[in-house]
């Protein structure tokens, strides 16, 4: 507890996050070189796993720090 009431206490701030680029046209590529197959993409702290899903189960196509895993 504060001993003068009349001083507000500090409050611990973050710095500003950068801005995160628009995922869709990322999304786009990958959509149109894995045309008519079932993908997901998962993102973590860590980056983004592309995962595609047909009668074999789900197999890890690619893993990136971003989401510019389309031209790996």
């Amino acid at each position: 507890m504060p001993t003068d009431l009349a001083v507000p206490i500090q409050v611990p701030a973050a710095a500003p996050n950068d801005l995160v680029a628009d995922p869709v046209p990322a999304l786009l590529r990958l959509a149109a070189r894995h045309a008519g197959l079932t993908l997901t993409v998962r993102f973590t702290r860590a980056g983004c796993t592309l995962h595609r899903h047909d009668g074999d189960g789900v197999v890890v196509v690619a893993t990136a720090p971003d989401l510019d895993i389309s031209e790996r």
